[in-house]
């Protein structure tokens, strides 16, 4: 099965749930899954984020969207960590970094591999352009530098804790409508494109440019207490090698998820359950996994 080198959740995805809301809404959510949801609110001056996830692989999809299950004598599961920093030199735009790093645990007949990776670092700046009760505009760029180590396959999508292997320039964009009784429902768009890396046997690898897009939603169940989901879809065109494409390289994967955040003060508490649905044709030279994760954002 031919891959490329990532496919990107960024999103950040899709591992907690959904959106944050903004202060203007005064919503607890989980900080993740639309591609350019923020760290911080509006009010605050900075924010920290800290987190811990959970991943198993389920099974793949070949080039054609031909889904194996994982044999039950096979096994992937990984830890990843990631840390996020975000401030606020004026309310309406946020400057944030990530790093993560990873371990490894795979397990197959005859073969045991035990690993820790550093991941990469991105950068990002946010521009919220509209912040009222009702509606919510934002778009963001951001910078995703090769700091970590390489791992092939599309778990490195958007998960800072694992290495994409090249350089990553993405732009977003996010629509959310908002219900103040209610919650709020939205769609969100993230388009990156790779730089060329070169790698064994001096080779020039260039990944295919990819987009995600996210539809969410988040019902305010109290003053606290918030639940999100969203459906998100992850196309990657077909890599480039030495000048030349990579017939059938492109992946595709489709994630839903599901969030619960609990604001107590400053601080945010986030639980994320996320899996990609194994049905034929839904993904393409993917990995299916099943995620959970737990975060703690502290702001200012």
């Amino acid at each position: 099965m031919s891959r490329s080198s990532a496919c990107s959740f960024l999103s950040a995805l899709t591992l907690f749930g959904i959106s944050s809301a903004r202060e203007a809404w005064g919503c607890p959510c989980a900080p993740g899954a639309a591609p350019v949801t923020a760290i911080s609110t509006p009010g605050d001056s900075f924010a920290l984020r800290a987190s811990v996830a959970a991943l198993v692989d389920t099974a793949t999809w070949d080039e054609r969207g031909r889904v194996y299950p994982t044999p039950r004598d096979v096994s992937t599961r990984r830890l990843v960590f990631e840390a996020a920093g975000a401030w606020r030199p004026w309310r309406s735009i946020e400057l944030s970094a990530l790093v993560g790093a990873t371990l490894t645990a795979a397990d197959q007949p005859g073969v045991v591999v035990r690993a820790a990776s550093m991941g990469d670092v991105t950068a990002r700046a946010r521009w919220e352009a509209v912040d009222t009760w009702r509606w919510r505009v934002a778009t963001s760029a951001a910078v995703r530098a090769p700091t970590g180590d390489r791992v092939a396959g599309t778990i490195a999508n958007g998960v800072a804790g694992v290495g994409l292997g090249a350089w990553e320039l993405s732009l977003g964009g996010e629509v959310a409508r908002r219900s103040e009784a209610l919650g709020e429902v939205g769609v969100a768009i993230d388009v990156g494109v790779r730089a060329p890396s070169e790698r064994e046997g001096g080779s020039t690898w260039t990944p295919g440019p990819r987009a995600t897009v996210t539809a969410f939603g988040a019902w305010r169940a109290t003053a606290a207490l918030t639940v999100t989901g969203s459906l998100s879809h992850t196309l990657e065109l077909d890599a480039w090698r030495d000048g030349e494409p990579v017939a059938d390289s492109g992946t595709r994967r489709l994630s839903a998820a599901l969030g619960f955040g609990l604001r107590v003060g400053r601080v945010v508490w986030t639980l994320g359950l996320a899996a990609d649905p194994w049905i034929e044709g839904l993904g393409a030279n993917a990995t299916a996994t099943m995620r959970a994760t737990l975060a703690l954002t502290w702001t200012r």
